[in-house]
């Protein structure tokens, strides 16, 4: 709860009132005031006590204020910025990866790619890349299950569906953690290999 500069006074006033009780001198702040509880703590109001006798003062401290960023960090975000897209596949890079390049805090580094140099996080659209052998494949299993079903209508329940996790080894990355920071919207899409090399964990279920 703030507190006005005459409630400060009061407050003051009543501790000396009360044999130096912080206790007391709240509870009969709180009478005079109509209030149930607050507005500070015993430990606080002794503290704002002490810095009236050593200073003699009420005013709250101001705050240390935001420390302005630097051309320099401006410029090596910049930077490692450009350098992070241009060294692997999906030019992407993330805040904690510059952060860790230049060892400079996450919040700093935030501010600088969002306020100051107006980059954005755009998420990648992965579509499965589609070879020329796979369209007569496609259309070969479309007209085999559709013939199937017209002679036995429930075999799709006898099928047993599985989910799979991958792990690639070719470098390719969950696409949930895969972001392109630009000013603007690339509205890219990414083509990837259905076939790429890969370790997987599956999961059975019917």
């Amino acid at each position: 709860m703030s507190l006005c500069l005459p409630d400060r006074a009061l407050l003051v006033k009543l501790f000396y009132q009360n044999d130096n009780s912080a206790i007391v001198a709240l509870r009969r702040f709180r009478t005079l005031k109509g209030l149930r509880k607050g507005p500070l703590t015993a430990k606080n109001l002794r503290l704002m006590v002490t810095k009236f006798e050593e200073t003699g003062s009420l005013n709250v401290r101001s705050g240390r204020g935001k420390k302005p960023v630097s051309a320099e960090a401006i410029e090596k975000v910049a930077l490692q910025v450009e350098e992070d897209k241009s060294s692997n596949v999906l030019a992407s890079t993330s805040v904690r990866r510059v952060e860790e390049a230049l060892d400079l805090p996450c919040s700093t580094v935030q501010k600088i790619m969002r306020n100051i140099l107006r980059y954005y996080p755009y998420k990648l659209q992965f579509v499965q890349e589609l070879l020329p052998r796979d369209f007569e494949t496609l259309h070969l299993f479309s007209l085999q299950f559709l013939a199937r079903l017209e002679v036995v209508p429930e075999w799709p329940w006898n099928i047993l569906w599985t989910d799979e996790a991958h792990f690639h080894l070719d470098g390719s990355v969950n696409t949930h953690n895969c972001r392109i920071w630009e000013t603007d919207n690339p509205h890219c899409t990414l083509r990837v290999p259905l076939y790429s090399p890969k370790g997987v964990f599956r999961v059975f279920y019917s």
